[in-house]
């Protein structure tokens, strides 16, 4: 196996096992037997636990980062704030898996708050983009802190949506960053 191929399944084995056990079971030992490779194997990618989980945030907000790309750049529907909308959607598209992770990722990464770090940075980019390139960057930011609202929402269980309220609620906030200007 490559190592990228070796990395990704490292990755991965770490979601899973996170997923099924929570947060606290994350060691270096439990993430190599779930993976089965030796703990050597994992240390060769990930040195340390810390590693590991800055890697798992990241992998997290790169698979969503092009994720919103990719609507931002086929979603038709989309006009105005092109990408606060597909940052919305993709928002509201996240799986209860993504948001299991990203609980217990961010769970694991309180006791070391430096391991925010890449979410901070990744939520600064967001909003200097908005800044710089959205059509309307006061609208876009509402958008953007309304998703945030909803993914906090559904990642710590603060009175989730039902399916159908979440997608009246996403119509609702589209419908003012689709409107054309006069």
């Amino acid at each position: 196996m490559e190592n990228v191929t070796k990395r990704t399944a490292l990755l991965k084995a770490a979601c899973q096992l996170v997923q099924e056990k929570g947060a606290a079971t994350l060691t270096l030992d439990a993430v190599a037997k779930e993976a089965g490779v030796s703990k050597g194997g994992l240390l060769y990618h990930f040195p340390s636990k810390d590693a590991l989980i800055k890697a798992l945030m990241e992998d997290f907000l790169d698979r969503f980062d092009k994720e919103t790309e990719l609507e931002s750049a086929t979603n038709a529907e989309l006009t105005n704030n092109r990408w606060a909308q597909a940052f919305l959607i993709k928002t509201v598209q996240l799986t209860k898996e993504d948001l299991e992770m990203n609980a217990a990722v961010m769970a694991a990464a309180a006791m070391n708050p430096d391991l925010l770090q890449p979410i901070k940075e990744r939520y600064e980019a967001w909003q200097q983009r908005i800044e710089t390139t959205e059509a309307d960057p006061v609208a876009a930011t509402v958008i953007r802190l309304a998703a945030d609202g909803l993914f906090f929402s559904e990642l710590f269980g603060f009175a989730p949506l039902s399916e159908p309220m979440k997608a009246a609620v996403l119509k609702y906030m589209m419908a003012p960053a689709t409107k054309e200007e006069n």
